[in-house]
């Protein structure tokens, strides 16, 4: 993974994003990177403030603005902070400030509720799945390095470039990395027909197991080879339901971060890009990283 050059900070004022905002520093201070920390204001919103303030919208971004580098200023972080604060529509606006910047990290907080923690806000959840750059999404419960990763693997072009970013970040953190493969045989596959079969045992087919590892160890070894210093284990497991066997590991392993692809191919592919993939971010206990493939455009609604 090529070192990160500029990391944009979505910031909405919750102690959720602080969590964020301390771990893009970190991030950014690894690497050298600039970071940038942006906060969206609805148009609305600004409109009634300006009546209510009598004012004009220059000043009411300035005053925003002021409260944002405060904000940054009591997370105590450590590198330089550049402050922006836009106007529009979150998701545009985060795009905007990511291509101004040619930012290639967009951290955010998850900002679950209290009746469902694990869920990632919906803005979150849309720049997971459309954003143009890397989405990490961060637990408010996060503290400081990753020291238990787990990178999912479907063989994809896009797969191989999750590894080599869950790996950059393992080196970072002083961290272990499991790299997970999780397959369906025919059988599993009808049994799973519309996502609503239940999870079943591992290895009830040995030989497809074991191919499976022999794949995996090709995949992975021109990936990690330069991984010096870094605990990678691999791990093949045959389930009916590909979701319930990584959350599984995730919850097993105590993983504090976990990185997929956005784009895969058959079987894990539905996974990635689908409702599959929604429930996974949305019900991982931990942080994610989201990669995205080279040339990744937004897709249409």
């Amino acid at each position: 993974m090529k070192k990160l050059h500029h990391v944009i900070a979505a910031i909405d004022f919750t102690d959720c994003c602080r969590a964020a905002l301390r771990e893009a520093a970190r991030r950014a201070s690894l690497d050298g990177a600039a970071i940038t920390v942006v906060h969206v204001m609805d148009e609305f919103l600004v409109h009634e403030l300006k009546n209510a303030l009598a004012t004009d919208q220059a000043t009411v971004r300035a005053d925003w603005l002021e409260r944002l580098k405060k904000f940054v200023a009591d997370a105590e972080v450590s590198s330089a902070v550049n402050a922006e604060v836009r106007i529009g529509t979150p998701f545009t606006e985060l795009v905007e400030a990511c291509r101004a910047h040619s930012a290639d990290l967009l951290v955010m907080g998850a900002k679950g509720s209290r009746n469902e923690p694990h869920r990632i806000g919906v803005i979150a959840a849309k720049c997971v799945r459309k954003a143009p750059v890397d989405v990490l999404v961060v637990r408010e419960d996060a503290q400081g390095p990753f020291k238990k990763i787990v990178a999912c693997v479907d063989f994809s072009e896009n797969s191989a470039k999750a590894v080599q970013c869950a790996l950059h970040v393992a080196q970072q953190d002083s961290g272990e990395l499991d790299c997970l493969h999780v397959f369906q045989s025919a059988l599993a596959m009808s049994l799973d027909y519309g996502g609503f079969a239940p999870s079943l045992p591992a290895t009830y087919d040995p030989q497809a197991v074991d191919n499976w590892r022999k794949e995996l160890a090709a995949f992975l070894e021109p990936l990690t080879r330069e991984g010096e210093g870094v605990s990678v284990a691999q791990h093949v497991t045959e389930r009916v339901n590909i979701r319930e066997a990584i959350l599984d590991h995730v919850s097993e392993t105590h993983a504090s971060l976990v990185v997929l692809g956005t784009s895969g191919k058959t079987g894990l592919r539905e996974m990635l890009i689908g409702t599959t993939a929604e429930k996974i971010v949305q019900h991982v206990p931990c942080s994610i990283l989201a990669v995205k493939p080279d040339g990744f455009v937004i897709s249409p609604d």
